[in-house]
């Protein structure tokens, strides 16, 4: 199923990034969103797992750790310095 991804080249990506996975997702590998995941030019980016969540995170019973992990990445304050 996920062997044209990925779609796009994540080095082109020069936003900040979250990439967030259930820890039983069937779709997306872990291995193959890691190798996305490091290809992220940008510093400003996370990787979350989020436990007892598939693939459809916010149809889970669980729902509330995605927005959760979402709130926190967006409220994240700007760094006051930048080498």
């Amino acid at each position: 199923m996920c062997s044209k991804l990925p779609l796009f080249d994540p080095q082109k990506i020069p936003v900040p990034t979250i990439i967030m996975r259930g820890e039983y997702d069937g779709i997306a590998g872990f291995d193959d969103l890691l190798e996305f995941f490091r290809r992220l030019p940008n510093a400003d980016k996370q990787f979350a797992v989020m436990a007892g969540i598939s693939h459809a995170s916010f149809q889970q019973k669980n729902y509330l750790a995605a927005y959760h992990v979402l709130h926190a990445f967006f409220s994240l304050p700007e760094p006051l310095y930048r080498a």
